[in-house]
């Protein structure tokens, strides 16, 4: 027993923030088994203890965290599905309010890690109290269908567009902040249309759509799964100004994205395109920000809960230091740096748009970022197969502002207009070209 008990202690000192374990199966792990009520019982006690013992601050962001388990552990454990089950657990995750803190079913680990979405392939938003289509992915029903955007929803499922966005909207869990609210009637939208198309009918979900003149069709579209593989771009505008466009902070794209930032080494400034970027790697944006400095630069500061670098192995290794800086290239980009944001920018976006700014490397363009600047290590497999993020490292830039709930604040502020997305016209680029060069 004693050898045991050392052998379990020297682990937790090598590994204090199970960075290596949780990348091991737990061994209880199998998809489906969560009906089972004490399998149930064991993933909720894992989310609440592993939460309450390691979020990366100690006050829980102000909550009762007793509270919210009294709240959502019945419901949780009176599910009628598994997929309720999950997505109840979430909630109680969500009680912290923050999108990076959550609990994923085993369907959407297994999306996930293979890269996919389960949608109907629609982005909308409301803009003038108007549903909007801002785009329809070219795989999705929505898209054969003759969904374009600048068009209209004005019915779900027979109800009135506007009625059924408000409610999904007030039913979502709690986000970071009211951009990352946006996204939630969107994810209500497809779960909704999921679930039908997983009935004895397998019917599809209707939607009515408005032309851009006033014309209106149905549309009877079944989600599909769609390629959400990250990429890449870059060119030279007809400006002059080289465009670099982002998806996803991916390891894999590290290289390629570095290789398009020096190949337009000789233009006169550059636009780094990363709306709808979600995040990713927080290296690979230390990385990006470092290819625009040709000195050391501190870019800014991380909050843990002990106030000490993350580390392994008896903190001779050091993953995450308390100052963040960048060592410089001596092939760094030297013209002058735009960086396109909207309200989807999140996470590794932000920090890259918000280390530029806040160092003065570059300005910001479009809308106020997601407001979701905080970092996990890996997933934490849960009992019953779902899996768990939960925040371990907290940001600020080199000013202090926390950028964590609030979003990065453009310099220059370009909102989307219904007109602009019907005219197809990018007003965004179009204003960060004209700054870069005036």
């Amino acid at each position: 027993m004693v050898t045991a008990c050392a052998l379990v202690s020297a682990c937790a000192s090598f590994d204090p923030h199970n960075i290596i374990s949780r990348h091991v199966p737990s061994g209880v792990s199998e998809p489906g088994a969560s009906t089972n009520p004490a399998i149930r019982l064991a993933a909720i006690d894992a989310v609440w203890t592993t939460i309450s013992e390691r979020y990366y601050r100690a006050d829980l962001n102000g909550v009762d965290w007793r509270a919210a388990r009294s709240k959502w552990q019945s419901q949780a454990l009176a599910a009628a599905t598994d997929e309720q089950f999950w997505e109840r657990l979430d909630q109680m995750a969500g009680e912290l309010a923050d999108s990076h803190t959550r609990v994923e079913s085993p369907t959407m680990v297994a999306r996930r890690k293979q890269q996919q979405s389960f949608s109907l392939g629609l982005n909308l938003r409301n803009i003038d109290d108007k549903l909007t289509v801002l785009s329809a992915h070219p795989e999705a029903d929505a898209f054969w269908a003759g969904i374009r955007s600048g068009m209209l929803v004005t019915q779900i499922a027979d109800r009135d567009a506007q009625t059924q966005w408000r409610e999904w909207s007030q039913s979502a869990r709690k986000t970071s902040s009211p951009q990352a609210a946006l996204r939630a009637p969107l994810r209500k939208l497809n779960e909704a249309a999921a679930l039908a198309a997983s009935s004895a009918t397998n019917a599809g979900y209707t939607l009515q759509i408005e032309r851009v003149d006033g014309t209106r069709f149905t549309a009877s579209l079944k989600p599909r799964t769609v390629s959400t593989r990250p990429s890449v771009t870059h060119r030279v505008l007809p400006s002059g100004v080289g465009y670099v466009r982002l998806t996803a902070f991916q390891e894999s794209l590290h290289g390629a994205l570095l290789q398009a930032i020096i190949s337009l080494k000789d233009t006169p400034a550059l636009i780094l395109d990363l709306r709808g970027n979600g995040g990713g790697s927080a290296a690979m944006s230390e990385s990006l920000i470092g290819s625009f400095f040709n000195a050391k630069t501190l870019i800014g500061r991380t909050e843990t809960r002990t106030g000490q670098p993350i580390s392994i192995a008896f903190g001779a290794i050091k993953l995450i230091a308390l100052e963040r800086s960048v060592p410089g290239r001596a092939d760094a980009y030297a013209g002058n740096v735009a960086i396109l944001i909207d309200s989807d920018s999140a996470s590794a976006s932000e920090a890259t748009a918000g280390g530029l700014q806040s160092t003065g490397r570059g300005i910001v363009v479009g809308e106020t970022s997601c407001g979701c600047l905080l970092a996990y290590l890996g997933y934490a497999t849960l009992p019953g197969g779902g899996e768990l993020a939960y925040s371990e490292v907290g940001f600020t830039t080199i000013k202090g502002e926390r950028i964590e709930g609030r979003g990065v604040i453009p310099d220059v502020v370009v909102e989307r207009t219904s007109a602009d997305i019907r005219a197809n016209r990018d007003r965004a680029l179009e204003m960060a070209q004209a700054a870069l060069l005036k």
